[in-house]
């Protein structure tokens, strides 16, 4: 928190209207790359005569040198009435993109009196930028994911073909042998071949085995 009270000599420039700031967001003024940072300014007037808090405005400094401007950041028009004994809050809202790091940063606030705008200091001091955290959907991350994934398969492909491809060859070689030992349908224990007659129809095998022919096999056997 921060609270610097102006004190002009002129006459028409309030010397009675003090500023708080803080960061309600962070309270250590840590400051992120690309996204919305606030400063709440409370402005209160003990002035006999009403003020306008015409705009709100800042600009970044060198953290090592405050005369070194880095930026200047856009200022936002309010035109709120400061009545005499009153307080007003208003917060001011910018964007940083600037290098990480420490980094100044002055905030003024112009009041408007008579058709008389004064600045004033509304928070003087140190800020520390940092870029925002990755995100699980941040395009690159899901790019890398692809490429690990993609190289996790291949690995395990390797390591299947490598330890598991012989084992299925000799899978197939066994069951081939004993395929191979298999007694054929067509011969007989002699290894004579045999005659399948489980297709022809009964009446003919009858009358085959009444034939001359038939008798004369028989007779030898």
């Amino acid at each position: 928190m921060n609270i610097v009270s102006a004190e002009l000599s002129a006459d028409h420039v309030p010397t009675k209207i003090s500023v708080t700031s803080q960061f309600p967001n962070n309270p250590f003024g840590l400051i992120v790359n690309g996204q919305r940072n606030q400063v709440l300014l409370d402005v209160t007037s003990k002035e006999d005569t009403p003020y306008t808090v015409f705009a709100i405005s800042g600009q970044v400094f060198k953290a090592d040198d405050f005369s070194q401007s880095v930026r200047n950041l856009t200022a936002s028009r309010y035109e709120k009435l400061l009545q005499p004994g009153s307080t007003l809050q208003i917060p001011y809202n910018f964007y940083s993109e600037f290098a990480p790091g420490d980094h100044g940063l002055t905030v003024y606030v112009d009041l408007l009196n008579e058709k008389t705008v004064t600045r004033i200091v509304g928070y003087n001091g140190t800020i520390t930028v940092t870029d925002p955290e990755n995100s699980f959907f941040d395009p690159q991350l899901i790019v890398l994911y692809i490429v690990l994934i993609a190289g996790a398969v291949g690995v395990g492909y390797v390591i299947r073909e490598a330890f598991f491809a012989d084992t299925k060859k000799k899978t197939k070689k066994a069951k081939k042998v004993i395929e191979s030992n298999e007694k054929p349908t067509h011969r007989d224990e002699k290894g004579e071949m045999v005659l399948d007659q489980s297709w022809i129809p009964e009446q003919h095998l009858n009358l085959s085995k009444g034939s001359p022919k038939a008798k004369k096999r028989a007779t030898r056997k």
